[in-house]
């Protein structure tokens, strides 16, 4: 079968439309840069401050969006906070704050630095207003939540933020025990 000229333009044409579409489709998502991904995965399971590395690269070179800016930030105070440099962990936190306030998972991260520089009121602060915003796994929130209020002495909350936990997962075995080893008479404040 012989194809004309003008139908195989024709079908040149549609051919190139297509796959100038799949083109464009593929340049328009972006979950980040590689640089991004890499920090992300790196704040998983940091092994060293190495790992901060392709964070800062991440936020000094590659192009990304405000909340993917901002997750990166986190992503790299998680890297730092694990590597014992807290004070500098708090500034990407709190620089990630400033570019997207409403993304939960930077309050859980700032509030577990501020509970290790032994800041529990402000730790508190922070876990109540990722609570607020959602999208955060709530029983780790709330076990954070009752490790602070435990340091402050307020042993009747904690258990209450305790059981919240519980509710919210209620086989962890790391609650349940927390629960247990404060819950006697002794260990009970107004």
């Amino acid at each position: 079968m012989l194809i004309s000229r003008n139908t195989y333009k024709s079908l040149f044409l549609i051919a190139l439309a297509l796959c100038s579409a799949w083109s464009f489709a593929q340049s328009k998502t972006s979950f980040g840069s590689a640089n991004a991904t890499q920090c992300f995965i790196a704040s998983g399971n940091p092994s060293s401050l190495l790992d901060a590395r392709v964070c800062s690269n991440a936020i000094r070179h590659d192009n990304l969006s405000k909340r993917d800016l901002a997750a990166t930030h986190t992503n790299r105070g998680i890297i730092l906070a694990a590597g014992g440099e807290l004070r500098q962990a708090l500034e990407d936190h709190n620089q990630a704050a400033q570019l997207k306030k409403d993304l939960s998972k930077i309050y859980i991260n700032r509030g577990t630095v501020f509970h290790r520089l032994k800041e529990y009121e402000k730790a508190l602060l922070d876990y109540q207003k990722a609570l607020d915003l959602g999208g955060v796994p709530k029983d780790i929130v709330e076990y954070n939540r009752a490790l602070s209020l435990l340091k402050i002495r307020k042993t009747k909350e904690a258990l209450k933020a305790l059981e919240r936990a519980l509710g919210y997962n209620p086989g962890s075995l790391r609650v349940k025990a927390k629960i247990k080893a404060i819950s006697s008479p002794r260990n009970i404040q107004k």
